[in-house]
């Protein structure tokens, strides 16, 4: 079974007025890896592929188009405790001229999300998970995160036009947007990002165009398959169980046919294994189980934030 490795501290701050949220045991909050590895140490080098943005220059109406396999991460600052996250646009976000977009002729996988069964929402006002908070407007999220050593809160870019920006969210359904102020996060650039062919049960790694990794993956069992779609690295969790080898890297992703994994928050993960005659099949709840070294090194080498696409 794919369970989680990690266990959040017990005095995580959350927004006033929110829905008392779900208490975990420690045993639901261990099953977080998975289809099933909870929320949630990124290496302390940036990777030299990533270069900052200052998100304090003066607005432009000249549209940057970012070249194709170049993705941007948004970084909440680090002196915000929470964020908000709008779920719907702003009133003037059309008439907004776009600012940076990504390569609308870059391939990106097919999600699978709408062709599967419709499941109850991750978080929901009534059932917020650790956090993570919905609201009538959209999310709360913490920041940084429940797990030590902390982990800002991060989020991928799709388009920036004046004072906002269109970002990936880590809730369900998979493929949730939502707006942000650009004034609260911090962008980087990226040429790193991971993709996964789940009918081959490959995975590639690439710096821009250059594969810097290639292995036969575990992937989603017929009856949990691995989502297909445009994912991220929401964080590099250490490990401690052999079962997921050295470190496991969630991701925004959830599983579409599971609510919950003994009493744990079913998101995705690519993690370590200690079963590899097992790489090539698919026998999982849904996680991507990687060789120990290969996953040890997409740890050290990939920011948090980085892409991961999942073709079918």
């Amino acid at each position: 079974m794919d369970l989680g490795g990690l266990e959040p501290p017990n005095d995580q701050p959350r927004p006033p007025s929110r829905a008392k949220p779900v208490l975990f045991s420690v045993a639901a909050v261990l099953v977080a890896l998975t289809v099933g590895f909870a929320l949630w140490p990124r290496s302390e080098e940036v990777p030299p592929a990533t270069t900052t943005t200052n998100t304090t220059q003066a607005t432009t109406t000249t549209v940057e188009q970012l070249p194709g396999g170049t993705f941007e991460i948004a970084t909440v600052r680090p002196d915000l405790e929470q964020i908000s996250v709008a779920a719907f646009p702003p009133e003037n976000w059309d008439e907004l001229p776009p600012k940076v977009a990504t390569d609308p002729e870059f391939p990106m996988p097919p999600a699978s999300q709408p062709e599967m069964p419709e499941r109850e929402a991750l978080p929901t006002i009534e059932a917020p998970i650790a956090g993570r908070y919905a609201t009538p407007l959209g999310w709360e999220f913490n920041n940084p995160g429940p797990f030590e050593p902390p982990q800002p809160m991060t989020m991928l870019v799709h388009e920036r036009r004046g004072d906002w920006v269109r970002v990936d969210v880590p809730v369900r359904p998979n493929g949730t947007q939502g707006y942000v102020r650009l004034s609260d996060v911090d962008i980087e650039r990226t040429q790193y990002r991971i993709e996964i062919h789940v009918e081959e049960r490959m995975l590639r790694a690439f710096a821009d165009s250059e594969i810097i990794a290639e292995t036969q993956v575990v992937v989603g069992a017929d009856p949990t398959p691995t989502p297909t779609g445009t994912f991220y690295v929401t964080d590099i969790v250490p490990q401690t169980s052999p079962f997921f080898g050295p470190v496991a890297l969630a991701t925004d992703g959830y599983s579409e046919t599971l609510d919950e994994f003994d009493g744990g928050v079913p998101v995705v993960a690519l993690h370590g294994t200690n079963r590899p005659e097992l790489l090539g099949q698919n026998v999982s709840n849904g996680c991507i189980r990687v060789p120990n070294e290969i996953i040890t090194m997409l740890a050290e080498t990939l920011p948090r934030g980085a892409p991961v696409l999942i073709w079918p």
